[in-house]
């Protein structure tokens, strides 16, 4: 039987409306940073608007503290704040904290730092990033994201992909050899998104919010349609019909659920397909209003402005000012 590469590569791969979500999520900027800390020492972040941070444990452990709760990691431990929330975190003794911006970082690249700081006591290795994230969706789904998320070495469903990439990472970080930024970017971009995958997965459905609609079999059949289909004209009749409901008890259920309507949802997937489009391809904003279901520019720039708040243009040359900067 012959090959056909060309069939084969055209297939979608099939995935739950959840994996699409999480696909959409690309990084707008990322700065790492491999610290080694010896006792005692005690370090302080501050909050970051629209970006994660995460630090993972490499060797020794670590105690964080997050208004009055204290939390402590042990080697292969990982803990994510996707709302960028302020915290600090030590060796568990030292009490004088050190902002983030009086530590004596040694920037390698524009986006991988080290740090070496403490004193001779005890030592805790850590890799430590930062994620800037603006894609709509991405700031949508922090709303329903707790302000941590801890993955630890004792969690057997998270703890081999943790510990995995925490060897690669540990790797990367120690070598910065040809490519080593891109790598370390796509670990992380992986991390964060198996460390969030998991948090979902591991929520009752009264608490996922908006996103429990994905796991509803009529209405997350519908989203799948719409997730697949983007560019394609659906009407409310047709959703309705493709998911053996009701015109009008598709709509309630549907607006229960996500919030907004069926209709209003197509084009906010559209949007957030668009933005991504025009940060990570040079396809022309004709191109992209085309594969998405729009007749014309003109059209799909009113309504991607209205969705997103700025013109698609001016979201490219955002996107491109600010990768210019960490270049």
């Amino acid at each position: 039987m012959r090959f056909d590469y060309k069939k084969r590569a055209a297939t979608q791969i099939e995935d739950q409306p959840i994996g699409k979500l999480l696909d959409t999520l690309r990084m707008e900027s990322a700065f790492f940073t491999s610290s080694t800390f010896s006792s005692p020492w005690s370090v302080g972040m501050p909050p970051m608007s629209n970006c994660m941070m995460f630090h993972l444990i490499v060797e020794g452990q670590a105690m964080f503290q997050l208004g009055d709760k204290h939390i402590t990691l042990t080697a292969g431990g990982f803990i994510l704040f996707p709302k960028g929330s302020g915290h600090s975190f030590s060796d568990g003794t030292c009490k004088v904290v050190t902002p983030l911006s009086d530590l004596p970082i040694k920037a390698i690249t524009e986006r991988y730092e080290t740090l070496d700081f403490g004193g001779d006591g005890a030592i805790t290795k850590l890799v430590c990033g930062v994620l800037l994230f603006q894609h709509p969706l991405a700031l949508k789904l922090l709303g329903v994201l707790p302000q941590h998320i801890i993955i630890d070495k004792s969690d057997d469903t998270g703890a081999s992909v943790v510990t995995t990439i925490s060897d690669l990472l540990q790797s990367e970080t120690q070598r910065v050899s040809v490519g080593a930024e891109a790598v370390i970017s796509r670990l992380a971009d992986i991390l964060v998104i198996a460390a969030m995958r998991q948090y979902l997965t591991e929520l009752r459905e009264d608490s996922l919010g908006w996103l429990s609609a994905l796991s509803d079999d009529r209405i997350g059949k519908a989203l799948k349609r719409i997730h697949d289909q983007p560019d394609k004209h659906w009407s409310l009749e047709e959703l309705a019909h493709e998911v053996g409901m009701s015109r009008t008890n598709f709509a309630q259920q549907f607006k229960r659920l996500i919030g907004n309507t069926p209709m209003e949802y197509l084009t906010e997937w559209r949007m957030s397909l668009a933005f991504s489009r025009l940060q990570l391809t040079n396809d022309t904003v004709l191109a992209i209003a085309l594969d998405i279901g729009y007749q014309s520019e003109a059209s799909f720039s009113r309504a991607f402005k209205k969705v997103i708040g700025k013109s698609p243009g001016e979201v490219r040359k955002d996107y491109m000012a600010l990768t210019a900067s960490s270049t």
